[in-house]
């Protein structure tokens, strides 16, 4: 934007000093011969000038309204960004509680039918002591106090129907455990069930609002690729995007502090880092892009809201959105390496988070005028890029 800026207030400045000149040229000659001119002749020249200093204030005029147009224009495509990015957070976030309330479900449901089997052993069970008692129904202990012919017999006996008793009561009391276990997950499943459709309901709301917000958003890129009409306006935009890129990390690192000690950087782990999401890499490091400018990381076409994760551990040293790359995510390795992921649809993590490898950092999109979705992704070694595929597997 800046350099945008820079190169209008030179043609403006150039265009005003022409029109200036004229004119004073134009003044100096009227002024070298007044004997020739009349008064009507300086009126008339007089009008010229003042008409040329309207002419001036004029392209001044268009030139800042040009500015405030492209600044409201890249405003409006960042807002319609942000958009995106917050409803693709509370659409993950709700997809991950749908995830953990089936996954609640189904165990309950497992559990129900476990003890669903373990009630018909413990109701057979219980028949099968029901009637062994009525068929020793008529050993009463009546009858058994009264037969005191064999006292040991006796004896036995007692403590065999008092076992028997115990057994009866602890199995009732199993039965009613699993009972009540029963009716407790059938009112749990119930309710979750309630949850289920709820949650459901919200997230089909979401996709219609993140629908909506991508298409705000593919107007606004519209708008915004209107005002890059030439090759060279491209390469000037691609610079600006790139020292802006290199701004903002060396502004980051001034404020998160990342300690050395407990990071140990990438070269252990060359040919060894997993690629950070799937999909097919269409621009190679090193690959001419526009001009002489020529691609610093690779370009991987993904599906929308895949996962991006961290190749490796680190600490958030950026995460925001950046013209020409949208939402990035730029992590500090230690010992001078860095990784850097760009056109994402969200982020998962903030500057100054400490993440492990292969833990989710953010969502594939297609922000920062992408026309399609997928991830931008680069390897640093002491600020400068390196070829990632000598990295990943």
């Amino acid at each position: 934007m800046n350099h945008f800026l820079l190169i209008m207030n030179k043609l403006c400045i150039k265009s005003a000093v022409i029109l200036i000149t004229a004119a004073l040229f134009f003044c100096a000659s009227v002024l070298a011969s007044p004997s020739k001119n009349s008064e009507k002749d300086i009126s008339t020249n007089n009008k010229k000038l003042e008409q040329v200093q309207i002419s001036i204030q004029q392209q001044r005029d268009a030139l800042n309204k040009r500015i405030d147009q492209k600044s409201s224009i890249e405003d409006s495509f960042k807002a319609a960004e942000l958009k995106v990015a917050e409803i693709a957070i509370q659409l993950t976030q709700t997809t991950n509680s749908l995830r953990d309330l089936k996954d609640k479900i189904a165990k309950l449901k497992k559990e129900q039918s476990k003890l669903n089997k373990e009630k018909k052993v413990q109701q057979t069970l219980l028949a099968s002591m029901v009637k062994n008692a009525y068929l020793s129904g008529k050993h009463d202990y009546t009858k058994l106090l009264l037969n005191q012919d064999d006292p040991a017999q006796l004896e036995r006996l007692i403590t065999y129907y008092k076992s028997v008793n115990e057994a009866r009561v602890k199995q009732l009391e199993d039965i009613q455990r699993v009972l009540t276990r029963l009716d407790e997950i059938d009112k749990e499943l119930a309710n979750r069930q309630i949850d289920l459709l709820a949650l459901k309901k919200h997230q089909n709301n979401e996709k219609q609002q993140l629908a909506i917000s991508q298409k705000e958003r593919k107007t606004a890129l519209r708008n915004l690729n209107k005002n890059i009409k030439s090759n060279q306006d491209k390469l000037k935009q691609l610079h600006a995007n790139q020292q802006q890129l290199t701004n903002a990390i060396d502004a980051a690192q001034n404020v998160i502090a990342v300690d050395p000690a407990n990071l140990v950087g990438l070269y252990k782990l060359k040919k060894k880092l997993g690629w950070p999401t799937k999909g097919k890499i269409i621009s190679r490091f090193g690959q001419r892009r526009n001009g002489a400018l020529k691609w610093k990381g690779v370009m991987i076409s993904a599906s929308l809201g895949n996962r991006v994760n961290s190749v490796a551990e680190g600490i958030v040293l950026y995460a925001d959105w950046l013209r020409g790359f949208g939402w990035v995510t730029v992590i500090d390795h230690g010992k001078g390496y860095m990784s850097l992921y760009g056109h994402n649809q969200a982020l998962l993590k903030s500057a100054g988070d400490y993440v492990e490898p292969n833990e989710p950092i953010a969502l594939v999109g297609q922000s920062g005028g992408q026309s399609d979705p997928g991830l931008y992704f680069e390897i640093r070694y002491k600020g400068k890029t390196v070829n990632p595929a000598r990295w990943c597997r």
